[in-house]
């Protein structure tokens, strides 16, 4: 058998190697002995060896000259091939760092945008579809929220003249306790928003307050990042939980739509798109101001932490009672107290003012919970099994969950606005605070009448009310579920006799 037969020649012309320095010599020197290198492996990807042909024949074919030049081609192909195989992986290996790198660092900057605003991100971002702080017409978003907040509003609208239809005809079925409770839970979600619409300015002065002292100060200090960090998780931890209700709440309801009472074919298409959109809104617009809220009584206790903070390490810089003969001392002392003292005044009024403008939103609040828990608790009675029943139940855990959300925040505030009197008290005031004679003592007498001026202040006790009725607190939160209760029963028992009565 001969190397140039047919079966062999088909290969010749399609070895990878011949491109090569090494291959080019061998093709035009020896091509028996190349295939002879393809064939036995001394060159990669070779082709597969033809029927009836063995590598011994292969090998034993060609003079001992050719054979020798050959190796000597094979080697010096090999280190060829072995070299661009180095330079291809080393290539491949560094754009593949380089994209890596590029796709971190991309994801790692749209974090840092998102959360940039630290515990404002999320009213930020749910501002610009459902919030009320600006309303620049000139941008297309606000014509977007606008139609937004309008369709919610028509729409509850519509809502409440269906059941005073389905009321006035006495077409009720068994599904309109469940329609009536979702129509008023609606509507109570929108009178919400707007109880804190009309103070808007107020608002988003506060929020703009604490948003331009966390990125300037607070940020700057590794300590205090810390700890706003782990605010900032618990403020989305709880906005996550009031959003998945959403979703159940749509899939939940999806059949309890109280337009559905007008028996309208093209209403009803309708409606499968137009139900869950609203009902979508108007919880957004709930959760809006559940997190505006929130928000401001969080930033706000920080703020007071801190601050108390700093009077109690006024005199950190001062190591013994001899340096308050130096007057440099007292300059860099009275800069201090008067810059925490102007900073306590600006802070209380700011929640003088929050707190006037939140009077009724609290007492809403309240009712909204007290209703919600109320009956939810007899929904879950009536309706024993089924979809609605898991509706009532994470009806009434939400509503518990806020309700001591904002109990438990309007206590952490009122803590710590009273505790920068023990931290100004424990800060040792009175052994570098002695009575000095001279140039230094008026000076002196007026740090002191600072620091009293303080603590007497701190003695008035923070009320955060509800409609001037209530203080919010966990006590008050405690003695709304206590009445939740008492009017669940008094209902229960209402359900219970009225077949009896028929």
């Amino acid at each position: 058998m001969s190397l140039h037969d047919q079966s062999v020649k088909q290969w010749l012309p399609r070895e990878p190697g011949r491109s090569s320095p090494a291959g080019k010599i061998l093709v035009k020197e020896a091509p028996e002995m190349l295939a002879i290198a393809h064939w036995t492996g001394q060159i990669p990807r070779r082709p597969p060896l033809p029927d009836g042909v063995s590598v011994s024949q292969l090998i034993a074919l060609g003079s001992r000259r050719k054979r020798s030049k050959v190796y000597w081609m094979i080697a010096k192909s090999e280190e060829e091939v072995s070299c661009s195989l180095s330079r291809n992986r080393f290539a491949g290996t560094f754009n593949h760092r380089s994209v890596m790198a590029s796709l971190v660092k991309l994801l790692k900057d749209r974090v840092r945008s998102i959360t940039a605003d630290g515990q404002h991100v999320i009213v930020n971002g749910m501002e610009q579809f459902i919030g009320f702080f600006s309303w620049n017409l000139q941008h297309r978003v606000t014509w977007l929220k606008t139609v937004l907040i309008v369709f919610a509003v028509l729409y509850e609208i519509s809502a409440i003249a269906a059941m005073l239809v389905a009321s006035i005809r006495g077409s009720f079925t068994e599904r309109s306790f469940t329609m009536s409770f979702v129509t008023l839970t609606g509507a109570m979600c929108i009178v919400m928003w707007v109880s804190l619409a009309v103070f808007r300015r107020d608002l988003a002065a506060a929020v703009a307050f604490l948003q331009q002292r966390q990125r300037s100060i607070h940020e700057q200090r590794p300590s205090r990042k810390a700890l706003l960090n782990r605010v900032n998780r618990y403020l989305w931890l709880f906005y996550l939980q009031n959003i998945a209700q959403v979703f159940f709440w749509i899939n939940l309801l999806w059949n309890c739509s109280p337009l559905a009472v007008f028996e309208l074919p093209l209403l009803d298409m309708a409606n499968v798109l137009l139900y869950p959109l609203a009902i979508t809104l108007m919880s957004l617009m709930f959760i809006h101001t559940l997190m505006i809220v929130s928000m401001l009584l969080s930033g706000l206790t920080l703020e007071f932490y801190w601050l108390g903070q700093e009077f109690e390490q006024m005199f950190g810089a001062c190591r013994s009672t001899a340096a308050t003969a130096q007057r440099r001392y007292w300059d860099a002392l009275e800069r201090r107290i008067g810059s925490c003292v102007t900073e306590h005044q600006r802070l209380l009024a700011q929640i003088s003012t929050l707190r006037n403008n939140l009077k009724f939103y609290m007492l809403l609040n309240l009712v909204v919970d007290f209703s919600l828990i109320t009956f939810a608790g007899c929904q879950m009675v009536i309706l024993s099994g089924g979809d609605q029943h898991l509706y009532s139940i994470l009806a009434a855990l939400t509503a518990c969950l806020n309700m001591l959300n904002f109990g438990g925040l309007c206590d952490l505030l009122k803590i710590q606005v009273y505790a920068i009197k023990f931290r100004l008290f424990s800060s040792q005031w009175t052994d570098y605070l002695r009575p000095v004679s001279g140039p230094l003592y008026n000076r002196c007498r007026r740090i002191r009448s600072s620091t009293l001026i303080v603590m007497t202040r701190t003695e008035h006790e923070l009320r955060i009310s509800c409609g001037s009725v209530y203080d919010m607190s966990l006590a008050t939160c405690w003695a709304v579920l206590q009445f939740s209760y008492s009017a669940f029963t008094l209902l229960l028992s209402f359900i219970e006799t009225a077949p009896r009565g028929h």
